[in-house]
């Protein structure tokens, strides 16, 4: 995630990793984390139906293909979860750092529980605000995009703009010390949840970025909540 190994950004390619068939959980991760090192450091449930590997165009220096890459996640999600015969509100959807553009967005199209952790407000400004996407956003630039560019092409892809639908019982986790997410995009997604899903819950780690989604998965959230659905 260090911004001198973003490397290339054009890529809508991603990976499944298929797990317990009869789990609920589908997890997103963060951005150029693959799955064996999350497996690692304990960012994987121990259950889970499929896990995600996100696209490197997920973070890229051409709007469009941000977009594309998003699509071809969640469009692959809702094609397995309806080759299971699973409904929405049997599913939680797990999303980590920059797996949460994903993985909030699928949980809202299917009506599904949403467990969010360090995630931020809008891909546009936190593309231009985190200093993890420096490189990328030098890219932009070069290129001749601005700003405007992103603000126009991901107006209603963001986080914020797929908040509606969530199921009961989503849980949001912010980290106080993220170094990678701007106080701004934080405090701007809490401001959401509040305004849109005032019953959801918003939970504080004091903790940077990793260190926030090492602690929430250190307190079992995503298996809590699997096993809450296995016993109902």
């Amino acid at each position: 995630m260090r911004e001198r190994s973003v490397g290339d950004d054009t890529s809508t390619e991603f990976a499944r990793i298929d797990g317990d068939q009869h789990a609920t959980t589908i997890v997103c991760l963060p951005w150029q984390m693959p799955y064996r090192l999350a497996q690692a450091t304990r960012l994987v449930p121990r259950k889970f139906l499929a896990c995600y590997e996100m696209p490197r165009a997920i973070v890229s220096s051409e709007p469009e293909l941000c977009i594309r890459a998003l699509e071809a996640v969640v469009n692959d999600a809702t094609d397995l979860i309806a080759r299971l015969h699973l409904k929405g509100n049997q599913i939680l959807v797990v999303g980590l750092s920059i797996g949460n553009a994903a993985a909030t967005m699928l949980a809202n199209r299917l009506g599904a529980r949403l467990c969010s952790i360090a995630s931020a407000d809008r891909g546009d400004l936190t593309l231009w605000e985190s200093p993890a996407a420096r490189s990328i956003r030098e890219r932009a630039e070069k290129k001749g995009y601005r700003l405007q560019d992103f603000t126009q092409a991901l107006d209603g892809w963001h986080t914020i703009d797929n908040l509606a639908n969530l199921g009961s019982g989503s849980r949001f986790v912010v980290g106080l010390k993220d170094e990678f997410l701007p106080k701004p995009r934080r405090e701007g997604l809490v401001a959401a949840v509040h305004r849109i899903l005032p019953a959801a819950e918003v939970t504080y780690v004091d903790a940077g970025h990793i260190g926030t989604m090492m602690e929430a998965m250190r307190q079992g959230v995503a298996d809590a909540a699997e096993r809450s659905r296995a016993d109902a």
